[in-house]
């Protein structure tokens, strides 16, 4: 297939554009009015539409409902699909060598400048012919937007946690701001009977008013959580859709793991050495075989660091949530202990309420560090299942 110059810049272009696509992902959402769906009607049974299309969102369908609805990944699936048939994928070497040379010819001839540019352009376009080829190639493109679909689903689950973290934190700094007053009280009457001073004083309203800052910046997070969540799924920023529960994570679940054998699998899944391995197939000169081999090599270097990386970080949260369960209990003992005493009258009233803030911090703690432990999780299998090979950020 020949293409006119025109048609070759605006498929190269398109390769940009899809390619910038992951760093956009979840970036934009239409809020005014319903968005558009990827799939077509036909695509899907009534009951499938009906189950997505409802004010409930389960765990299950959420990499669906990112298919569909989000605005982003909507966006390159029908891109995808519109220019399907115009040329944009699988270039032929003879196509771009043709249109290259095609756009040369019709630059030159018109002064010594222009021809100068048009022949500098000419080298840098010949330079990757390859890179052109690769990057145009369908399955390339293909695996790049269900990486990009996986990579946003899965901030999407991460978001969902946020909600629940950030609601946890509001409680924390909730219970924080009614232990911080009642110890400003008692600042305040020590002050008046010469048993404190000033600065006690000023320390405790500095105190109080963190407290407030931290429960104004808990309250903006969880609401932020709930609306990125909302957007990137379809519905308008303002929605009360019912939000689903984070599954379960046990302690069976993380110790059937075998990390050797998941580095394994996360090998063969991994988008980023799938699109490395196809690039290898597509490169015709020995420049592009060579830089595309030591891109592969150290992609699946990045590979097991990734998965390493995330199953450390999965066994430390499960660890920090273990020894938050230990933390709680021995306050539920303090507690205990504190009620005895303050009902003998050896403990004061003051000694009570810190037992009852500090235990009830504690178990919110609990509740924040579980979910981290659970998030921890879902972000191993997601890069034992494909995201690994991306590093920290996309790719």
């Amino acid at each position: 297939m020949r293409l006119n110059g025109k048609r070759l810049l605006a498929v190269m272009l398109s390769l940009v554009m899809m390619n910038q696509g992951t760093a956009l992902a979840g970036a934009r959402a239409t809020v005014d009015k319903a968005p558009r769906q990827t799939s077509y009607e036909r695509e899907r049974t009534a009951e499938q539409w009906a189950a997505l299309r409802d004010n409930v969102l389960t765990w299950d369908e959420i990499r669906d409902l990112v298919h569909e609805y989000n605005p982003t990944v909507s966006s390159l699936w029908i891109n995808y699909r519109d220019n399907n048939d115009t040329g944009t994928y699988d270039l032929s070497y003879d196509d771009v060598i043709s249109n290259i040379e095609s756009v040369y010819d019709n630059a030159i001839g018109k002064s010594d400048a222009g021809d100068a540019s048009a022949e500098l352009t000419r080298k840098q376009a010949l330079a990757n012919v390859d890179t052109t080829i690769q990057n145009s190639d369908r399955e390339v493109v293909t695996l790049g937007h269900e990486k990009t679909e996986v990579a946003t689903a899965e901030a999407i689950k991460q978001q969902i946690i946020s909600i629940y973290t950030s609601e946890l934190t509001t409680k924390l700094n909730q219970i924080a701001i009614e232990q911080d007053t009642k110890l400003l009280e008692q600042a305040q009457r020590k002050l008046q009977v010469g048993s404190g001073t000033e600065l006690d004083v000023l320390n405790a309203e500095k105190t109080l008013k963190d407290a407030e800052v931290s429960l104004q910046s808990s309250i903006a997070d969880q609401i932020k959580a709930k609306q990125t969540v909302l957007v990137n799924l379809g519905w308008k920023y303002d929605a009360e859709p019912l939000i689903c529960e984070v599954p379960e994570v046990t302690d069976e679940m993380i110790a059937v793991i075998n990390l050797q054998e998941d580095i394994q699998k996360a090998m063969g899944n991994s988008y980023t050495l799938r699109i490395d391995e196809r690039k290898m197939t597509l490169a015709e000169s020995e420049g592009t075989a060579s830089s595309t081999a030591i891109s592969l090599n150290s992609d699946k270097n990045q590979v097991q660091s990734d998965i390493t990386a995330k199953y450390n970080a999965l066994l430390e949260a499960q660890n920090n949530y273990k020894k938050q369960q230990l933390n709680e209990l021995n306050l539920l003992k303090t507690l205990d202990k504190t009620n005895r005493s303050y009902a003998l009258g050896s403990s004061s009233m003051r000694e009570l309420e810190t037992a009852n803030y500090n235990y009830n911090s504690a178990v919110i703690n609990t509740q924040i560090m579980k979910y981290n432990m659970q998030g921890a999780y879902f972000t191993y299998i997601s890069y034992r299942d494909g995201l690994a090979g991306s590093g920290s950020g996309s790719k």
